[in-house]
């Protein structure tokens, strides 16, 4: 990926701003999160992407749930990858969730752990052009190793770091007929906090990025309450960071949508005039209407106009946070192209992820043509910021 040269320019002492001095597209992928067995090539085509990006869970591996040489996960990416598309790849470290601790350098079992990882290397390797060296860390480590230790270092921090200098750097340099990927580190999350932007580890991590020559940039999700937590977030990386590309791999407005799940549909005068035309309760609950839309369908004008009777609801959001993509330095986002994991109950653990991908088999009605519903959030957006970043020379699909 080529450099993307960036210039600071200070307002204030406590105030900067990124802007891009270098013409280079804030390109738009698709993204599959640990999930890449369900890549679908038809909506791939639809959405004209050229980016694919997946995080696989290495304790799958690890554990025996999946096998790497037989996934059918790691073939689908390998057939994207003969296909033309562009793999941003990222390992997913659950050490929380398995509650491992983060084992030490040189160790037999860290030595499994690089085992596993350079396996999925040499299987998908030819065909990534990003890789990153974790998924977001800070939620998937024990706490402990998100702490300095009695050296001064930072567990999960000299893990990502060995990963890159026992795994990935030997492995590119035995096939030095593959083309090396552009290394990220992060994805950095929760920045608009005022406990993410004191974390230790965050800083640590940036760090990282910042001055090591053979890490490419910082990786950071954002799923926001509102769009100002984007600002805050940019201003916090870039303050440490002023001068490497950044990736967006996971963005979307999920916890601006729980915060308001309680809402009653008939909370304004414009949310009376929704419920009337659809004939809706007035006093259902936003998240009710969640629970409908996933098990009964509703169609897209519907669903686009209860949303635009909400005040809070930011109109044409997906280009609000590519101008910050654009001002920041964003080389890539990437954004869920079908709905997965979709909850009948939306209330029962409020995880409303569906409303998100630009198409929608399970909440929207099909389309007149028999295929998945388009979001009317995001789709029309989606389409013309994917042409808009897409660079100067064809696709390599093409």
């Amino acid at each position: 990926m080529k450099r993307l040269k960036i210039l600071l320019l200070v307002v204030t002492s406590t105030a900067l701003q990124v802007v891009a001095s270098d013409a280079f597209g804030q390109e738009l992928g698709a993204n599959f999160n640990h999930s890449p067995h369900n890549i679908d090539f038809e909506y791939l085509e639809r959405s004209t992407v050229d980016w694919i990006r997946t995080t696989p869970r290495v304790f799958q591996y690890i554990n025996g749930r999946r096998d790497i040489d037989s996934d059918d996960g790691l073939a689908k990416l390998i057939e994207a990858g003969e296909r033309g598309y562009r793999l941003a790849f990222g390992y997913r470290w659950d050490f929380r969730q398995h509650n491992v601790r983060v084992p030490p350098p040189g160790s037999a079992q860290e030595s499994e752990y690089f085992e596993y990882a350079r396996r999925m290397l040499e299987r998908i390797g030819p065909h990534v052009q990003i890789l990153k060296l974790g998924n977001e860390p800070t939620l998937e480590t024990l706490e402990e190793d998100m702490l300095p230790g009695p050296d001064g270092r930072i567990p999960i921090v000299v893990f990502t770091e060995r990963l890159l200098t026992e795994v990935v750097e030997p492995h590119y340099a035995r096939h030095s007929d593959w083309k090396r990927p552009d290394v990220y580190v992060g994805s950095l999350v929760h920045l608009y906090t005022i406990k993410a932007r004191e974390s230790a580890c965050n800083e640590a991590l940036i760090a990282l990025a910042h001055n090591n020559d053979a890490i490419h940039g910082l990786a950071v999700n954002l799923h926001i309450f509102g769009l100002r937590g984007i600002e805050t977030s940019f201003r916090y990386i870039r303050e440490r960071m002023p001068d490497k590309p950044l990736i967006v791999p996971e963005f979307s407005l999920h916890r601006l949508y729980q915060q308001r799940s309680n809402e009653r549909l008939g909370e304004t005068p414009a949310g009376k005039a929704f419920a009337e035309k659809y004939k809706r309760d007035p006093e259902w609950k936003m998240h009710e209407w969640y629970t409908m839309a996933n098990t009964e369908r509703v169609s897209s004008s519907e669903w686009l106009d209860l949303m635009l009777s909400r005040p809070w609801y930011p109109v044409h959001y997906l280009q609000s946070f590519f101008k910050h993509y654009r001002q920041y330095g964003v080389v890539l986002a990437t954004y869920p192209i079908i709905q997965q994991h979709v909850t009948e109950n939306a209330q029962e653990d409020n995880k409303l992820w569906f409303l998100n991908p630009i198409f929608c088999p399970i909440s929207l009605q099909l389309e007149a043509d028999g295929t998945y519903g388009r979001n009317p959030l995001a789709y029309n957006d989606f389409i013309d910021l994917v042409e808009a970043g897409r660079p100067a020379q064809a696709s390599l699909k093409d």
